[in-house]
């Protein structure tokens, strides 16, 4: 059962990850995708893909992975490419510099040191690079009160590494089978969070990209009355419910105010605490709250679309996610 199971999940994950590499090279204009970019990201999930196709080998023909050199290897190139992908996705403007090759360290040795010291040298790579990587994500909590959602993910990508570590780490002592069913379902299980989270959140990349800007830009406000424009923006919204439009971006609500998108992005983010696509929701279930309660004949599906959302599970997603409670249930739980 276990096995079966994990071969499940196996399976899973490398269609999850093909679905991530397609989407992201084709369907997402949004995601800062330059050429360097778009390798490390190429580069990394596929090198997932054949380490879990490896380990789909072991689980069905019980190969011994541990004992051949492309296997190393692949568990070697990982920890690189995940450093030079998360740079393009934490940082706005990333500059190349000749250090940078340092970082190809790790696959370079995976041609020479020997099968044995491979996995545990790969784990080390990897918990420095998650180190690392939560050393930014940490910077970036202190720009939105948004981030706690992303920081659960961050958080528990970083405990998976270290539980990489001391798998690797303890290779020595542990049975094999126990290493490679942990290590699969892993990542697994990481894949399976990726994908429920960009289902359920689908402003979950918006967001981030949205707080990194803010984080290493120079303010776009200098000279600008913000006070004003706040003033402005509420009006927009509170008294002409501009909210109520399922279209609203954040760029035709800027040419309302009469400011760039950028302008408008840190004047909601500095003000407010968090991004464009939160500030809308907040206003949109601000008026959902109220309409349920006072139009108590109408449906939770007329009352989605009353307040803007496109659909009536992004209206569900939205409300718990705010209010802590379904519409249905905090109608029952406040109505008179």
């Amino acid at each position: 059962m276990t096995l079966d199971l994990s071969i499940l999940l196996t399976g899973f994950s490398v269609f999850a990850i093909a679905i991530l590499l397609v989407a992201y090279l084709f369907y997402l204009p949004d995601m800062r995708k330059s050429r360097g970019g778009k390798i490390a990201c190429a580069f990394l999930l596929i090198s997932l893909i054949l380490l879990q196709m490896a380990h789909y080998g072991y689980f069905s023909r019980g190969i011994d992975l541990l004992s051949y050199r492309a296997y190393g290897m692949l568990l070697m190139s990982i920890p690189a490419s995940f450093f030079f992908f998360a740079r393009v996705i934490l940082i706005p403007e990333v500059n190349y510099e000749k250090k940078d090759l340092l970082h190809l360290c790790a696959p370079i040795l995976s041609a020479i040191i020997p099968v044995s010291a491979m996995p545990p040298v790969a784990f080390l790579f990897g918990t420095a690079y998650t180190c690392w990587f939560a050393r930014l994500v940490l910077r970036l909590r202190t720009h939105s009160d948004r981030f706690k959602f992303e920081m659960f993910f961050f958080g528990l990508f970083a405990l998976m590494a270290i539980t990489a570590l001391i798998l690797g780490l303890s290779l020595p002592y542990l049975d094999h089978h126990i290493y490679y069913t942990t290590y699969a379902n892993a990542v697994s299980i990481a894949m399976f969070l990726i994908v429920a989270a960009l289902i359920f959140f689908p402003a979950l990349l918006s967001d981030i990209l949205l707080i990194t800007e803010l984080a290493y830009a120079k303010s776009k406000l200098a000279g600008i009355d913000t006070e004003s424009k706040v003033e402005d923006l509420e009006r927009l919204m509170q008294y002409e419910k501009h909210f109520q439009n399922e279209n609203l971006s954040l760029s035709n609500l800027s040419e309302l105010m009469d400011l760039t998108s950028h302008q408008l992005s840190e004047l909601i983010n500095t003000h407010y605490g968090y991004g464009f696509p939160r500030f809308v929701r907040e206003h949109r279930v601000r008026e959902a709250k109220k309409l349920l309660l006072a139009e108590t004949s109408a449906s939770v599906l007329s009352i989605s679309m009353m307040t803007g959302f496109k659909s009536q599970s992004n209206f569900y997603t939205a409300f718990k996610e705010i209010t802590g409670l379904s519409p249905g249930h905090y109608r029952k739980k406040y109505k008179k």
